[in-house]
């Protein structure tokens, strides 16, 4: 029995036949992060996700993007 996979990346391949993601995930820097409500501690960036229509208080989720050196 094969599983079937739950997710596919769609890739887009250059010229000389690699082949690389054809989206890729945006990552603010500086002022840019500040100006879109990312939080930065310790090199990750870290912002609250919620509903547009919900009016709480706090975030139902969040994010958190960093990199391991």
């Amino acid at each position: 029995m094969t599983a079937t996979a739950l997710y596919e990346i769609e890739t887009s391949e250059s010229d000389d036949g690699t082949t690389h993601p054809a989206e890729a995930l945006w990552i603010p820097a500086g002022e840019d992060a500040v100006d879109h409500r990312f939080v930065i501690h310790g090199g990750v960036y870290v912002a609250g996700i919620s509903s547009p229509a919900d009016d709480s208080l706090y975030p139902q989720a969040f994010i958190a993007i960093g990199h391991q050196m």
